[in-house]
């Protein structure tokens, strides 16, 4: 079960225990989505796994709170790349293409998932995640090809798990 321990990078400063995206929701609103992100597998490598909760969730009406960049974040949680794949394609910021790359890395298409992380430029959470995982996270294709050597050997899978985990945080913050 992922925690929310890494919410905050120098892309978005947040000084409470949830992100300001879920804090900015009314509290009726924001409890379900905690429970069922709170609730959530880590976030495997490749596809899955399945979140039900949260998909159910993103059908509904309280997922228009989100911006079209969260849900696409929030369909990847919930092990749903096509729903995500969907909605990042079609942004042409650097977040959405930050979305596109990660969502290619978990497919597998590591080629693509380059492509997209170079279209991301220079962006702060990538630096930050150099910083705060220097020998995993080198930069964005030192990481995919670990990515890529953890699918395919098995070794590193927890880790790079991780990194991908506060990658998924830092940049719902900014999306």
């Amino acid at each position: 079960m992922p925690n929310f321990d890494d919410c905050t990078s120098s892309a978005a400063s947040n000084s409470g225990d949830l992100p300001s995206w879920l804090t900015d929701l009314d509290a009726s609103v924001a409890q379900p989505w905690i429970a069922a992100i709170s609730a959530a597998e880590m976030p495997g490598l490749g596809e899955g796994p399945t979140n039900r909760e949260l998909a159910d969730l993103l059908r509904g009406e309280t997922a228009k709170s989100f911006t079209p960049l969260q849900r696409s974040g929030l369909w990847l949680l919930a092990g749903d790349l096509d729903r995500s794949h969907t909605i990042s394609q079609d942004e042409g910021s650097s977040e959405g293409s930050f979305w596109h790359g990660i969502m290619h890395r978990r497919e597998g298409d590591f080629g693509n998932a380059k492509y997209w992380f170079h279209r991301v430029g220079r962006h702060s959470i990538l630096s930050d995640l150099s910083g705060m995982y220097p020998e995993l996270h080198a930069d964005a294709d030192e990481f995919v090809d670990r990515v890529a050597n953890a699918v395919r050997t098995g070794e590193d899978v927890e880790e790079c798990q991780q990194v991908q985990w506060t990658e998924w945080q830092w940049l719902m913050n900014v999306s």
